[in-house]
């Protein structure tokens, strides 16, 4: 159960007090797995993003793992599985301290499914996040790969610092190995991150953060 002073401390104070009364507040560590489809297969629940961040990562059958996204504060994880959708393995891990909400499904369909207001910005939600996702991929086209890169870096680390294998972030910025390389040590030449190990990095945030490309798009908006 969620006391009063939970719902104070996290600004929960939109939904039912039907399902603060039947959910619970969980706590990640950094690279601690928040759910995977299998663990939501027995243990179907929503969660939401309270505070920290975390990033979605797809398995596939021959153990390659595919980063598909990073979720923030206020970011809902199951939600498609909440609208019937199945979807194909994933794990959501935790990128370093963050705090859940987690609603069984039970609680969900009982007091949410139905409820119009939750429904209206549930869909404002889902809507927000596919033009977010629309308009990281457009802006992304005007900005050099050293800024993408950058921008894919601060939203990686913890505790300024960066380790994704090559493949990874190959993978999902759409670029080879040789100019992956190519920029990572661009960014060390010019002041912007530190080698500190094989495949790590240390940001300079100050520096960095001068590269990042923002979105044009406001950050989900929290359920009112």
């Amino acid at each position: 159960m969620i006391t009063s002073t939970m719902i104070e401390q996290y600004n929960l104070k939109n939904l039912p007090k039907d399902v603060y009364k039947n959910s619970e507040i969980y706590y990640f560590k950094n690279g601690d797995i928040i759910t995977s489809s299998e663990e939501n297969q027995t243990q179907k629940r929503l969660l939401l993003l309270l505070q920290g961040r975390a990033k979605v990562i797809f398995l596939s059958n021959d153990g390659e793992s595919t980063l598909l996204e990073f979720l923030n504060r206020n970011d809902w994880i199951g939600e498609l599985e909440l609208v019937g959708v199945t979807t194909s393995y994933k794990q959501v891990v935790s990128l370093g301290n963050s705090v859940c909400l987690a609603i069984p499904q039970a609680i969900v369909t009982k007091y949410l499914i139905n409820d119009v207001a939750f429904l209206q910005q549930f869909n404002h939600y889902l809507a927000n996040k596919i033009i977010k996702r629309t308009d990281l991929m457009l802006t992304a086209k005007s900005y050099s790969f050293k800024e993408r890169l950058a921008t894919f870096m601060l939203n990686d680390a913890y505790n300024s610092e960066y380790s994704e294998p090559h493949q990874l972030v190959m993978e999902y910025l759409g670029i080879s190995y040789r100019h992956l390389l190519y920029t990572y040590n661009q960014l060390v030449d010019e002041g912007f991150i530190d080698k500190i190990g094989r495949n790590k990095y240390r940001l300079k945030m100050q520096r960095i953060e001068s590269l990042i490309i923002t979105s044009t798009t406001s950050d989900h908006a929290e359920l009112q």
